[in-house]
C-alpha cells in the first residue's frame, strides 16, 4: 500500500477544491487533504500539521501562489508545491518554476495532477534523504576531526605526565642511588660499617625505584589485565581510583573468572577508566556502583554514581568529547553504549558489548 500523503489545497473555490479532490480519490492515490482559502487559514495549518505537497491556485484574495511559495519555502522546502490554476502565461509559469515551484497544472488538464504529485513528493523525499546524509556525513568528519585533536591532546598529556615522573621521580631517585654508591665508594677503605650503611640506603632506594617504574607502567597498561584478566584488572583499578580520590567503589564481578579476547577487555578496561575520569572531574559524586556481568554472549558493564548528573539531550548537543571517545570504542566493539541520567539524580552508564568467550 502506498504511503497515505498529507495535501493542502490553498483553494478559494469549493467547487474546484471538490473537483480536485474527487479526481485524485479516482486515481487511486491514498491520500487526506485540508481546504484552506486565505493567507492566515494557510499559515495556521502550516504550523500545525506537516503537508507532503501544497497545491496553490494562483490569485487568491490578497494572496498570491508567489507568497505562498516563498512561506513554504522557509518553512519546509521539501515539501512540493505544484501551482493549480485556471490560466497562467508563459512567462508567469517560468518565473513560478524558477522561484523553486515544482510543477504547474491547468485546471483545464487536472488528469495530470496525480502523476504530478506522486513524482514532485518522491522527488522532494530523495532530495530530504540526500540532505539528511549530508548534514550527517557533515556532523561525522566534524565529530571524527574533534575526536582526532581530543585524542592528540591526551596523548601529549600522557607523555608529559609520563616525562614529568620519569624526571621527577626516577630522576631524583636514581641520583641518590649514585650518591650513596659514591659515598659508600669513598668510605669503603676508611669505614666499612659507614659503606654498608650508604649501600644499605641505594638497596631501599632501588626498591623504591621499582616501585614508581612499575606504577608508571601500570598507569599505561596494568600487567594484572594481561596475567589475571579483565575481571581483576577492573576491580584493582576500582580499589586504586578510591584509595586515591576518597570516592567509595563498589565493585560487583561475576564467579568465576570468564577470560574474554584481549582486544575486548582492553576496550572494557578503558571504558571504565574513562568511566570513572569523568565520574571525577564532572559529578560530585562520593559513591560509585559497578558490575559487569556475561549474559549469554553479552558483556555487560554498568557503572551508576550518585552526583548531580545532567540532561544527556544537552550533553550530546555539545558532543562531549570523552563521551564521544568512549561511544567510537564501543562502536569498534560492535556494541552499544546506553547514558542515562537525571539532573540531581546521578548517571547511570552500561556497555554492552558482543564476546566470544575464552576457556
Amino acid at each position: 500500500m502506498d504511503k497515505e500523503l498529507k495535501l493542502l489545497l490553498l483553494e478559494d473555490d469549493p467547487a474546484d477544491a471538490a473537483l480536485i479532490h474527487k479526481l485524485l480519490q479516482r486515481s487511486g492515490m491514498n491520500f487526506t487533504s485540508k481546504v484552506v482559502s486565505d493567507e492566515k487559514e494557510f499559515l495556521k495549518a502550516l504550523d500545525e500539521n506537516i503537508f507532503d505537497a501544497v497545491l496553490s491556485d494562483n490569485a487568491l484574495p490578497q494572496y498570491t501562489s508567489l507568497k505562498a511559495l516563498e512561506v513554504i519555502k522557509k518553512k519546509n522546502p521539501f515539501v512540493a508545491f505544484i501551482l493549480v490554476t485556471g490560466t497562467v502565461s508563459e512567462e508567469f509559469a517560468v518565473t513560478i518554476i524558477q522561484q523553486g515551484a515544482d510543477d504547474y497544472i491547468l485546471k483545464t488538464n487536472l488528469t495530470r495532477l496525480p502523476a504530478a504529485i506522486r513524482k514532485v513528493v518522491e522527488n522532494k523525499r530523495i532530495q530530504k534523504a540526500k540532505y539528511i546524509s549530508e548534514q550527517e556525513t557533515r556532523e561525522l568528519n566534524q565529530q571524527l576531526r574533534s575526536l582526532a585533536a581530543h585524542l592528540q591532546n591526551v596523548r601529549e598529556e600522557e607523555q608529559t605526565r609520563i616525562a614529568r615522573e620519569i624526571h621527577d621521580e626516577l630522576g631524583q631517585l636514581l641520583s641518590i642511588i649514585k650518591i650513596n654508591i659514591s659515598s659508600a665508594d669513598k668510605k669503603m677503605h676508611r669505614s666499612i660499617v659507614e659503606a654498608k650503611d650508604n649501600l644499605a640506603e641505594a638497596i631501599k632506594t632501588v626498591d623504591n625505584t621499582m616501585f614508581t617504574v612499575r606504577k608508571i607502567a601500570a598507569g599505561l597498561r596494568p600487567a594484572i589485565l594481561d596475567d589475571l584478566g579483565l575481571f581483576a584488572a577492573l576491580e584493582w583499578h576500582s580499589q586504586e581510583f578510591e584509595k586515591l580520590n576518597n570516592i567509595q567503589v563498589t565493585f560487583d564481578l561475576p564467579d568465576p573468572e570468564i577470560h574474554v579476547e584481549k582486544n575486548i577487555a582492553t576496550g572494557i578496561y578503558r571504558i571504565y577508566q574513562e568511566t570513572l575520569t569523568n565520574i571525577l572531574r564532572h559529578s560530585g559524586a562520593d559513591k560509585i556502583t559497578a558490575s559487569i556481568k556475561i549474559i549469554e554472549d553479552q558483556i555487560i558493564l554498568s557503572v551508576s554514581d550518585n552526583g548531580k548528573g545532567f540532561d544527556p539531550k544537552e550533553v550530546k548537543a555539545k558532543k562531549t568529547l570523552g563521551l564521544l571517545g568512549m561511544n567510537e570504542r564501543v562502536l569498534l566493539m560492535k556494541g552499544q553504549l546506553k547514558i542515562e541520567s537525571v539532573l540531581g539524580k546521578g548517571t547511570n552508564i552500561k556497555v554492552i558489548v558482543p564476546v566470544a568467550k575464552i576457556s
